[in-house]
């Protein structure tokens, strides 16, 4: 699907084109949603440029990402989306800066391109040339990402409560407390899932500001000629944005890493209170399966096997020897 966003006097005009015809007057940003081979044949031969595939797109070497032909320059970058939902991707993004105008193509709908096309409609300044709308669309990509890391950030501290704060022991009976202790390792293995997505929430978003770094770096050099005063005070603004919302990655990352760790440490001592358990009743039923064994090897001269007593004998050794070391257990609160 081409999309055309012309700028007409003191408005903007969007309009769905066909792979046929000839841009309208004023065509400022052309966007290529999913275009099929007779669209970009059509886009080829209006610009006389050659549209990357989606194989080229998704190439890795900075080379076949950032590039200059024949006076126009492609930028290829990977963009977070789907974040609002439970399997947050990344797409790739191709910005074609050439004479007449600015060309998007896509495969996927990241929430910022359709963000700033609205934006256009009420600052029609925005599409005054193609550089101010390249401008305006990598300024809706990192307020995109912006507003990402303020929903991961909120998640984390959400996460943190439930961590550290909604684990303190209460006053409660021991049945409900065993039961709470029950619930609460239930939960922690969903806190270690959201600790997962919300990491790996920090590194789509880490993936996504480094290549916005290497692209705004690449377009100093490569649109240099053609950026006025103005442009190249935006492009430092958001330069700035880029490397402090990367810092700001940075640390979301390590606070996911350090509730990862404490999560994974109140994990053990769940298991370790079980372990604690079996422990306390192993050492409580070793005596009397000593007292047992005593009486059970049937020798003959053992004087309580003819004692019409040595029976119940046997059984209170076996409870006092059993009963004794769970006293002392509780009496030094290891129970």
């Amino acid at each position: 699907m081409i999309t055309v966003h012309c700028r007409v006097e003191d408005r903007v005009v969007s309009l769905v084109m066909p792979p046929s015809g000839v841009f309208p007057d004023g065509a400022v940003w052309v966007d290529l949603l999913n275009p099929t081979p007779e669209e970009q044949a059509f886009i080829a031969s209006s610009f006389h440029l050659v549209l990357p595939s989606v194989e080229e797109m998704r190439e890795i070497e900075t080379s076949s990402r950032l590039y200059v032909e024949d006076d126009a320059v492609f930028m290829t970058t990977s963009v977070i989306f789907q974040a609002d939902t439970d399997r947050p991707d990344q797409c790739d993004l191709t910005f074609i800066l050439a004479r007449r105008a600015l060309l998007t193509v896509r495969y996927a709908e990241p929430r910022s391109i359709p963000t700033f096309a609205a934006r256009v409609h009420k600052q029609p300044e925005l599409l005054a040339s193609p550089e101010d709308a390249l401008l305006g669309v990598l300024d809706a990509v990192i307020d995109r990402v912006a507003d990402v890391l303020e929903m991961v950030g909120g998640r984390m501290d959400r996460l943190a409560r439930s961590v550290f704060f909604a684990r303190l022991e209460d006053k409660r009976p021991p049945a409900r407390a065993r039961r709470k202790r029950t619930e609460e390792t239930a939960d922690l293995q969903e806190v270690l899932r959201e600790i997962g997505r919300a990491g790996d929430m920090t590194h789509k978003i880490r993936d996504t500001l480094s290549g916005m770094d290497r692209l705004s770096a690449f377009l100093v050099t490569a649109g240099a000629a053609r950026f006025n005063k103005d442009h190249r005070t935006a492009l430092k603004t958001l330069q700035r944005d880029v490397r402090s919302l990367t810092e700001h990655v940075g640390f979301l990352s390590q606070e996911a890493n350090f509730l990862l760790d404490a999560t994974l440490g109140l994990v053990n001592l769940e298991q370790n209170r079980i372990i604690k358990v079996f422990s306390v009743a192993s050492v409580a039923f070793l005596p009397p399966t000593l007292v047992g064994t005593v009486y059970g090897m049937n020798f003959h001269n053992m004087p309580e096997l003819d004692w019409s007593f040595g029976y119940p004998w046997a059984l209170f050794l076996m409870i006092l020897s059993g009963v004794l070391p769970l006293v002392y257990f509780r009496w030094r609160n290891w129970l």
